[in-house]
């Protein structure tokens, strides 16, 4: 469950003509979904892409006084932007919405597993009515921001910046100490900044520290549960290991129903913290699929991943975990093959392991100076 916020969330369940009943028990899901904070109506609707039902469901933002709304149904990658221009069109925000892949990653993947796959789809829209719960109104878009009163302008994200949209410059708001500043028009939204940043200065629209973290929160506060092992979060590429997750679903690939999946524009948004804090929850392994080198759709954003995730292999025995819990692995945009092998090939190398016998009362201490937003 999320806090509850003060947010009126509004949630639309796709059933896609019926495709989706056949994997997943649609009034289950919906029935669990209206227990959830913030959530004020839970819609169960035939075919969301279609104009009637957007309609609708710019009827049921302004009847309902929304001011932030789920679609569960197909791949952000094929429909996000026109439900953002639906809800845009309710006079809410376009970036006050997120949407939970419940067919393409669910229910085409997990036709073997209707019990294991309907628990998977629940978990994935009470992730998402977690991270949106948590999101800000921005006409800029998906960009990095920062808090100036939090930079020591230390110059690590200006070093990291592939399009030179970073620059640390002298501030005379202070007193004409180094910050750094953000061009928005020159952000192309990777992220690789923001997980640089050793004081937690910058942050991301729409894919924020705190709604990532919620994210993990919200499924790990599940992790008890008759039938939830193994609990596992795999981090993926927008660009690349997503989409291939994407075509798997197209393919109908089977595919082990014992992970969830957190999306990420680039890899090199994955910031280490969480993985720690995700562990430190009782998570029972964390899984970066990044994209192949040298086919990164931000050029070397999984460099900077490969760098960053080898760094915090070395130190994982340190915490007090299993080192062999924590893997990164390299998906490109069409290798669903490829992507359904290491998801099935990890998955059984937890299920080999266990559950996570780490403590959840541990207190992990965060590698960096000051990281409030993740309460270790």
């Amino acid at each position: 469950m999320t806090e509850d916020n003060g947010s009126r969330i509004g949630v639309f369940v796709c059933r896609c003509g019926g495709q989706q009943d056949l994997s997943l028990d649609m009034d289950k899901i919906v029935s669990r979904i209206e227990g959830s904070s913030d959530v004020v109506t839970v819609k169960l609707v035939d075919y969301l892409c279609h104009e009637r039902s957007r309609k609708e469901m710019v009827d049921i933002i302004k009847k309902e006084s929304l001011d932030r709304v789920v679609v569960a149904a197909c791949t952000p990658r094929l429909y996000l932007n026109e439900f953002q221009d639906t809800v845009q069109s309710a006079g809410l925000n376009r970036m006050m919405i997120e949407m939970a892949n419940i067919r393409e990653q669910v229910a085409w993947v997990h036709f073997e597993d209707r019990e294991g796959a309907t628990r998977k789809a629940g978990d994935m829209i009470s992730m998402a009515v977690a991270k949106v719960a948590l999101q800000q109104p921005s006409d800029l878009g998906n960009v990095a921001f920062v808090n100036k009163k939090r930079c020591t302008g230390c110059g690590v994200c200006e070093s990291v910046c592939n399009v030179n949209a970073v620059h640390v410059l002298p501030d005379k708001d202070h007193e004409g100490k180094r910050r750094a500043t953000v061009n928005p028009k020159a952000c192309v939204g990777c992220g690789a900044c923001v997980s640089a940043c050793p004081t937690s200065a910058l942050d991301q629209t729409y894919f924020s520290n705190r709604q990532m973290v919620a994210q993990i929160e919200d499924l790990l506060s599940h992790k008890d549960e008759k039938g939830s092992f193994p609990n596992i979060i795999v981090f993926t590429c927008n660009w690349c290991s997503y989409s291939s997750a994407d075509q798997a679903g197209l393919m109908r690939m089977p595919i082990d129903t014992g992970f969830r999946t957190i999306r990420v524009m680039c890899s090199a948004r994955v910031d280490p913290e969480w993985i720690i804090k995700a562990m430190s929850l009782g998570a029972d392994g964390v899984l970066v699929l990044a994209g192949k080198p040298g086919r990164c759709h931000y050029d070397i954003g999984n460099m900077r991943t490969r760098k960053r995730m080898t760094l915090l292999k070395m130190v994982f025995k340190e915490y007090g975990f299993d080192e062999n819990r924590f893997q990164i692995k390299f998906v490109d945009s069409e290798q669903p093959d490829i992507y359904a092998r290491t998801i099935n090939e990890y998955v059984q190398t937890i299920r080999e392991l266990g559950p996570n016998p780490i403590e959840p009362t541990t207190i992990v201490d965060p590698v960096r100076v000051e990281l409030p937003y993740l309460k270790l």
